[in-house]
């Protein structure tokens, strides 16, 4: 009764744990997180397209798991090796003590036979020695015989006979001592086939719970993995495109520094250079950075490509001002970078210095127009290679981009 209610509550336990180690991860969480990546891959790499920043993001994040995932399916996979040998090793245990409990059987089978002929026989020797006042018929007919011999030929005979009929009912009483001992083993070994039976039924529930773990655990593998494998495959589609693209945009931005070191050289031999406070003012003030200067991998090319500005999250619409006073040295479409604004300061500590904004709405001023720090300049937009409004905002210095943060801050 212990080893069957230990085989409910197995099976109930099994019911109640195996569903919540199966499931998978909120697939609304994964979602979030992809999302969140998308994000922030297209804050750090302007004009990455959302689709292409996807898959990136879904690459990575199938990366990012498969070392968990191969970890559970090689676990799956042991306690499954585990459970068949458990589950085998059970089998083989039932098999003997069934076949001990057919021997015992037929041993007891065989004993019962023995006794009826052992008890037959001492029934007969009993009524024979009851009818002759104790002596058998035998023996009388051997003492009758003996009284016509010689005394040791009779005695001889005599003795032959008793001991014959006294290995009889020694011959019955030891099969009977086996045969009991044989009911009492078969009484034990029916009993440990019951909880046998328990244990094997235990083990194939085991096994069977192992084998739909491991299937599960190997398919969410290889799911990841073949995720992985497509989006390398789209990301290795898009890398001829993306290097095409990355190589227009630093086009863009060299041929600007060489058009604004043109400009200043002209204006400094005209001697009409303007020369600022050389202080400069953060163009967004109280909005966030959403994505700092710097060089950073790309995710697709897998090439150094510097981000060559700071980024605030400002929303499309918001009023631009100028970092500080200066001449508009260009204003206007300029690809990539949208609607884009530049701004030279002159010389600020012996340095040439010039500002850029960028993905603009709307354009407020014109070439040639002197601007003081603060002045609306333009307004906030997502235009050009933007994947939503923001600020992209640069400092040059002698014609080169730099960090703007230590200039603004």
């Amino acid at each position: 009764m212990k080893r069957r209610l230990g085989l409910v509550i197995t099976a109930a336990v099994l019911a109640l744990v195996l569903p919540v180690n199966f499931a998978a991860a909120d697939p609304r969480d994964d979602k979030s997180q992809v999302d969140d990546r998308v994000k922030e891959l297209q804050q750090e790499f302007e004009g990455l397209d959302e689709d292409l920043a996807r898959v990136i993001a879904e690459r990575d994040a199938a990366e990012e798991k498969l070392p968990d995932a191969e970890a559970a399916s090689k676990r799956a996979d042991d306690a499954l090796a585990e459970a068949i040998e458990k589950d085998a090793s059970m089998a083989a245990r039932l098999t003997s003590a069934e076949n001990a409990q057919k021997d015992l059987k037929t041993s007891i089978e065989d004993g019962a036979e023995e006794i009826d002929k052992h008890k037959t026989s001492a029934a007969r020797i009993g009524r024979q020695a009851y009818q002759n006042s104790g002596i058998t018929s035998d023996l009388a007919m051997l003492l009758q015989m003996a009284e016509g011999t010689s005394a040791d030929g009779g005695i001889g005979r005599v003795d032959s006979a008793v001991r014959s009929q006294q290995r009889t009912i020694d011959n019955l009483s030891e099969q009977r001592a086996v045969n009991k001992n044989n009911e009492e083993r078969l009484s034990g070994v029916t009993e440990e086939i019951s909880d046998l039976k328990d244990e094997a039924a235990e083990a194939v529930v085991a096994k069977e719970a192992a084998q739909v773990d491991a299937k599960k655990k190997a398919d969410s593998l290889n799911d990841l993995i073949s995720a992985k494998d497509d989006a390398e495959e789209t990301i290795s589609d898009n890398k001829a495109s993306t290097k095409e693209q990355l190589k227009k945009e630093k086009e863009e931005q060299d041929r600007l520094a060489e058009k604004v070191r043109e400009w200043e050289k002209e204006q400094e031999k005209k001697g009409k250079f303007v020369y600022g406070d050389g202080e400069l003012a953060n163009p967004a003030k109280g909005y966030p950075t959403t994505s700092p200067f710097g060089y950073r991998v790309h995710p697709i090319t897998g090439a150094k490509k510097l981000h060559s500005g700071t980024d605030f999250g400002v929303p499309c619409g918001t009023p631009i001002h100028a970092a500080g006073d200066g001449v508009v040295v260009g204003a206007g479409w300029t690809g990539g970078y949208g609607n884009r604004v530049v701004v030279s300061h002159g010389k600020i500590k012996g340095d040439t210095i010039a500002s850029t904004y960028n993905h603009n709405t709307k354009v407020k001023v014109h070439p040639g127009q002197k601007v003081k720090k603060g002045d609306v300049i333009s307004v906030s937009g997502t235009t050009g290679a933007s994947t939503g409004c923001h600020l992209h905002f640069e400092i040059m210095k002698n014609g080169g981009y730099v960090d703007p943060m230590p200039y603004i801050s």
